[in-house]
């Protein structure tokens, strides 16, 4: 059984690796690029706070499909990845097996929370209350990182993407009904 777990963890991994690249999307340092699997323990309590104070950790969500998306008001890839973000969130708001974390790393949750506003996009906008696990820190935004139901990193991608893949869609619904 903890075979045929691997080897699906690994084939997902591969999946979404080929999905995240896009051509016209190409602001990521693929030598930045990490895929390792980094179990959370119930000591590492890795937390978001929202605008209103609410702090969602990792471990609260587990048995859901998490898609962290770390961004910047002022980075330029980050605002040409949101579209596709914002739209991503709304195809699956109804599926309450994946979780949006869109993470301000500059923890401005009053301004970054008016500038999606301003945009209409329906992104949740948190900042992190945490440290990250040194397998998901990155010095490059957008970084995204998603993980399984079981906590466990299936990918980390630095660089913008195009969330709309058909692929990537299918791959992320699939992971969500495992």
């Amino acid at each position: 059984m903890e075979i045929k777990n691997t080897f699906r963890l690994i084939a997902a991994s591969l999946l979404l690796s080929i999905l995240f690249v896009h051509k016209s999307f190409s602001y990521a340092d693929p030598g930045e690029q990490k895929e390792k699997i980094v179990v959370l323990n119930k000591n590492d309590e890795v937390s978001f706070k929202d605008s209103k104070g609410n702090v969602v950790s990792l471990n609260q969500l587990k048995g859901k499909v998490v898609l962290i998306n770390l961004w910047a008001t002022w980075c330029s890839p980050c605002l040409a990845e949101m579209p596709s973000l914002d739209k991503l969130y709304k195809d699956f708001q109804g599926n309450s097996q994946i979780v949006f974390l869109s993470v301000d790393v500059d923890g401005k949750l009053k301004s970054s929370a008016k500038f999606l506003k301003k945009r209409k996009y329906s992104l949740p906008v948190y900042r992190l209350n945490s440290a990250l696990p040194k397998e998901w820190s990155t010095t490059s935004i957008p970084t995204t990182i998603i993980l399984d139901k079981a906590g466990k990193l299936v990918n980390k991608h630095v660089g913008g993407m195009n969330f709309e893949s058909v692929k990537f869609k299918k791959a992320l619904k699939q992971l969500s009904e495992e």
